[in-house]
This record gives structure tokens, C-alpha cells and sequence, in this order.
């Protein structure tokens, strides 16, 4: 295994599972920190984590592209 891979992976699924928690409706001062607003409507939130899971699609990409290709 190489160590690009795994820590893209690693990556991917950590910055998927925060564009969920944001998506379901949580409007968490940890994760929005520099854009935190406290009258974020549900709209709002589910595009911010909509968006979000869909960026974890790149690192996701890299990984894969990594185990194929045998990136160091």
C-alpha cells in the first residue's frame, strides 16, 4: 500500500462524513467556524454539506488514482 493513497482516502471519507453532518441540518461552530452563522437556515445548510460531499469526490479520485498507478 502506499502512503498517498490511504492518507487520500482517509481524507475523503473524513470530509464526506462532515459534508453529511452538515447537510442533516447541524449548524455546528466546529465545523463553520470562519463562516458561522447562527441563523443559517436548513436550506442553506444542506447546499454548504451538499457541496462539501461532493469536493470529497477529488481526494476520493486521487486515492483511487494512487492505487492504480502506484503513486509514492
Amino acid at each position: 500500500m502506499n502512503g498517498l493513497g490511504v492518507f487520500m482516502l482517509i481524507f475523503a471519507v473524513c470530509l464526506f462524513f462532515a459534508g453529511l453532518y452538515v447537510f442533516c441540518g447541524h449548524n455546528s461552530e466546529l465545523l463553520l467556524w470562519k463562516g458561522y452563522n447562527k441563523n443559517r437556515t436548513k436550506e442553506e445548510l444542506r447546499v454548504i454539506g451538499g457541496i462539501t460531499m461532493l469536493v470529497s469526490l477529488i481526494p476520493l479520485i486521487v486515492s483511487i488514482l494512487a492505487f492504480i498507478f502506484d503513486i509514492q
